[in-house]
């Protein structure tokens, strides 16, 4: 991963190894969830925060801000760009931050199993003293793991996952003092390819961001000529006859933008469920703004 060179001026120079003394494994899916509207603000805040102590935390912050650039500016993926960006700025001072625990993202029972079983081989290279004594090594092989199980999750960008996999088997091998081979990556099948767009509260209004996403949703199409379905959203806040109504409105206004960018209206199905699939399940009433959202599906 290629990191701007204004974060990696950011980030400081190599000071001395030093002991960590606090374990922190806050940074997972479900009590730290990525929000697209907070990325820049996240990505100053880990800039800003408390320069880690050891050269493992110095790598491992630069691997995590790279995969929340990338994530960002290739693949217009603002939920885990902010995501991967916030759990950049936890790495400060001497606390470590752990690999994701696959439990915290959206994994059959099967799939936490094995994934967990990978986890539980690098936490252990890792106490076993390579977060020392291979730091840059170390932090490939963290960065690459939680790579892998994001992208494993989100499941279509079969490339990557198959690319994270072998960028952490090779980090891995180095990290048991082996000589590396030739791996096949467990990918997943292929599937149609999902943008999000992301709304602010009552509110129908494409924002400059979203305005990104659906170009890429529209360039996809083209290469693709696939079938694309359409999905309106909306949070539990209000009544629910009325989130229906808004979630309509908020596809319809997805479906006009892709239009006007070349995609033939015979071409699209359109549906709406208002509060009825929630990404972040919250009590009624309660605004999320990750709820307030378009999903568009390109075959």
């Amino acid at each position: 991963m290629q990191i701007n060179p204004k974060i990696l001026c950011a980030l400081g120079g190599v000071a001395l190894l030093s002991a960590c003394s606090s374990v922190d494994n806050s940074g997972t899916a479900v009590p730290y969830g990525g929000n697209p509207f907070t990325y820049s603000s996240s990505v100053s805040s880990a800039l800003s925060s408390e320069e880690p102590t050891t050269d493992f935390g110095k790598a491992l912050k630069a691997e995590y801000l790279a995969y929340a650039q990338r994530e960002a500016d290739e693949w217009y993926d603002f939920f885990d760009a902010d995501f991967f960006a916030k759990k950049a700025g936890r790495v400060s001072g001497d606390t470590i931050v752990l690999p994701e625990d696959p439990a915290n993202w959206r994994f059959s029972d099967e799939e936490i199993a094995q994934k967990r079983a990978v986890r539980d081989e690098l936490l252990a290279l890792l106490d076993d003293g390579k977060r020392e004594a291979m730091p840059a090594t170390a932090a490939i092989a963290q960065s690459r793991y939680d790579c892998w199980v994001e992208e494993s999750e989100e499941g279509w960008q079969t490339e990557l996952i198959s690319q994270c996999w072998k960028d952490f088997e090779a980090a891995m091998s180095e990290l048991r003092a082996e000589k590396p081979a030739v791996v096949v990556a467990p990918v997943a099948a292929a599937e149609p390819r999902l943008f999000t767009i992301f709304f602010d509260f009552d509110s129908v209004a494409i924002t400059p961001v979203s305005e990104r996403v659906l170009d890429a949703a529209a360039e996809q199409w083209a290469s693709s000529m696939g079938d694309i379905t359409v999905v309106g959203h909306a949070d539990a806040a209000g009544p629910a006859a009325y989130n229906l109504r808004l979630s309509e409105r908020r596809a319809a206004a997805a479906l006009g933008e892709l239009t006007g960018r070349g995609v033939k209206g015979d071409m699209v199905s359109q549906d709406a469920v208002g509060e009825g699939d929630l990404l972040i399940p919250t009590p009624d009433g309660v605004r999320e703004p990750r709820n307030r959202r378009v999903t568009i599906s390109v075959d």
